[in-house]
């Protein structure tokens, strides 16, 4: 019975040192936005949202007829890029396609790397490889942006420092609707990159 109970203790104490490491792995993120608050979030990761627009009956493309209105003001970067530039209102989306079929359909995915963009060159940086990220944003001289958003109109640059102590600029980045999604004490919490001044990852 003891040589059993003995057995027993130390498959016991093996599980737990080999669960011990696993547990001090746990990544943890130290994010400061703009505004001056903090968060600790634990099992933080990137998230990417987007929104498919379905195809009509007959095959075709939804175009909608004040196709004009879309087409983003002089000056702005376009297709993918457009994303953050313009901060449009999904649901404004949705009564816009609403009346040429079905509602658009709405996802998100983990973005597992990141791109910095240097002198037009992209760079694709993993996310389980950075340790620091700090951005920088300059507001848009002449924004052709109405009034009463162009004071929020920046251009944003990033630097990201490797966990081997490597180092990527980037003097332009555009994320679209990418956030930091979270956990803390209080719950769930999504933070827009371009609010985020730096976040600091910790593994």
């Amino acid at each position: 019975m003891i040589h059993r109970t003995l057995i027993g203790a130390a498959a016991l104490g093996a599980l737990v040192a080999s669960a011990a490491p696993a547990l001090a792995q746990e990544v943890t993120a130290e994010v400061r936005t703009w505004d001056g608050r903090a968060w600790r979030l634990t099992q933080p990761s990137f998230e990417v949202f987007y929104t498919l627009l379905p195809r009509p009956e007959d095959g075709g493309l939804p175009v909608p007829p004040a196709a004009s209105a879309m087409t983003p003001p002089a000056g702005l970067p376009t297709g993918p890029l457009l994303g953050t530039e313009i901060r449009g209102s999904v649901r404004n989306l949705q009564r816009l396609f609403g009346q040429f079929g079905p509602e658009p359909q709405h996802g998100h995915r983990q973005s597992e790397v990141l791109t910095l963009y240097q002198a037009g060159i992209a760079r694709q940086v993993p996310v389980a490889r950075i340790a620091t990220l700090a951005f920088r944003r300059e507001p848009v001289a002449g924004s052709p942006l109405p009034p009463y958003v162009a004071s929020t109109h920046y251009r944003y640059s990033a630097a990201a420092v490797l966990a081997d102590g490597g180092r990527v600029e980037g003097d332009y980045v555009n994320w679209g609707t990418a956030v930091l999604r979270g956990t803390t004490a209080e719950g769930r919490v999504e933070i827009p990159w371009q609010e985020i001044e730096l976040v600091r990852f910790n593994r």
